[in-house]
């Protein structure tokens, strides 16, 4: 069984593919009843959405419709996204969240505020998930990304998960993190890159390396062919598809 930790609730703005720029998705999962149909599908036992509606700004109302689609399925549970630009904001959805049973840990995106993840304005939620131990699921494409979390991961006793890994730049930026333990490696890409997997691994090792499709802009058989050409070893796919998200994010079942 895999665990997804990286798909979408909601819609993106390009739907439909434009050549050269986004030919590379293949958008799954536009419905939520296709969404639960294709958990079977692909055999997924847990898997964990954010909000579309809420990275694009209006966070409050996309935490609601994501928290709420989560509880459609026993599989399914959500982020909570923080806004850099909405510190206040942020924080009094962590808290609306706090105990919330679906509630799985914090999605952001760097890149998309133009503010940096070391920025003083992402303290708030570094110590609010190191306060709560819960993951911190961090877009990552400029290498700057990367070397923010190097920078941190020392400060702060809590699991980052580095998602695309800077894209083509990933050999750099694992080896960034390479040494820093709680810094965990999503590789997902909407572009091919020979090698990428086993290198990854080859730096970090299959204990720091989670499964996550992209889903809702890619599909997961997609997204696990990349990981077929790594030649991977039963320990390792298991690990990656599963057990290292079912350590980190504390699932029993």
């Amino acid at each position: 069984m895999i665990i997804d930790i990286h798909a979408h609730d909601g819609k993106f703005a390009h739907t439909e593919p434009i050549p050269g720029v986004t030919s590379a998705y293949d958008y799954r999962g536009e419905t939520m009843e296709d969404f639960i149909a294709d958990l079977d599908r692909d055999q997924v036992s847990h898997c964990f959405i954010s909000s579309v509606t809420a990275l694009i700004g209006e966070m409050v109302e996309g935490n609601v419709v994501t928290f709420r689609d989560a509880g459609l399925d026993p599989r399914l549970f959500a982020y909570v996204y923080y806004d850099p630009t909405r510190i206040e904001d942020s924080l009094r959805e962590a808290e609306k969240y706090r105990r919330h049973p679906k509630f799985i840990g914090f999605k952001t995106r760097p890149e998309y505020h133009k503010i940096c993840f070391d920025h003083p304005s992402y303290r708030p939620l570094l110590e609010i998930a190191t306060q709560w131990r819960k993951p911190i699921l961090l877009h990552c494409a400029p290498i700057e990304d990367a070397q923010a979390m190097a920078r941190l991961a020392p400060q702060f006793d809590v699991p980052m998960i580095m998602v695309h890994a800077c894209l083509d730049r990933y050999k750099e930026a694992v080896t960034l993190v390479k040494d820093c333990h709680n810094v965990y490696v999503e590789p997902v890409t909407s572009m091919h890159f020979p090698g990428k997997i086993r290198t990854i691994l080859n730096i970090v090792g299959h204990e720091r390396v989670m499964f996550g499709a992209d889903y809702g802009l890619m599909s997961r058989p997609r997204i696990l062919r990349t990981y077929d050409e790594a030649n991977l070893t039963p320990a390792e796919r298991e690990a990656m598809v599963a057990g290292n998200a079912r350590r980190v994010f504390g699932i029993r079942a």
